[in-house]
């Protein structure tokens, strides 16, 4: 979706008559691509699934752990 069809999908959002389904009638997409580009919309505990998913989808992290050890001086209290 362009900026200018969301802007135009949360204007028509302001108008109480409107749903949803109408919006993305009038807009020319699906519902489904409504709740993506506005995810406010969506119930709580399905936003929390919805995360959930991404994070899940996300590749493992495979960096090596720094070395904390080296940095232990830097938090050790100065004598003043």
């Amino acid at each position: 979706m362009t900026p200018e069809k969301v802007a135009y999908a949360r204007q028509l959002l302001a108008e109480p008559e409107r749903s949803i389904s109408a919006i993305a009638k009038l807009v020319g997409v699906s519902r489904s691509t409504i709740y993506k580009v506005l995810p406010e919309l969506l119930p709580p505990q399905l936003a929390q699934q919805r995360l959930a998913a991404q994070i899940a989808a996300l590749p493992a992290d495979t960096r090596p752990a720094p070395d904390l050890p080296v940095y232990d001086p830097l938090l050790a209290p100065r004598d003043t």
